[in-house]
């Protein structure tokens, strides 16, 4: 990064932010409702929140596409 040199595209940094999301929410779910709700409930939950965090990263580039200069 010193020489400006990015191996990675941004779309794959995005993603790997919306990881530690997914990791910081399975987390605090884990640790808040272990006892309130089925672990498939928690299973289904988090793999929901995965898609619509895709979803939205594909919305996002779309939309940055389509207007490159806001």
């Amino acid at each position: 990064m010193q020489r400006d040199e990015v191996k990675y595209t941004s779309r794959f940094m995005r993603i790997w932010n919306e990881v530690a999301t997914l990791v910081l929410f399975a987390i605090v779910f884990l640790v808040v409702l272990k006892n309130a709700f089925n672990w498939i409930y928690g299973v289904v939950g988090i793999f929901a929140l995965a898609i619509l965090l895709m979803l939205g990263i594909r919305l996002y580039k779309r939309i940055r596409d389509k207007n490159p200069n806001a």
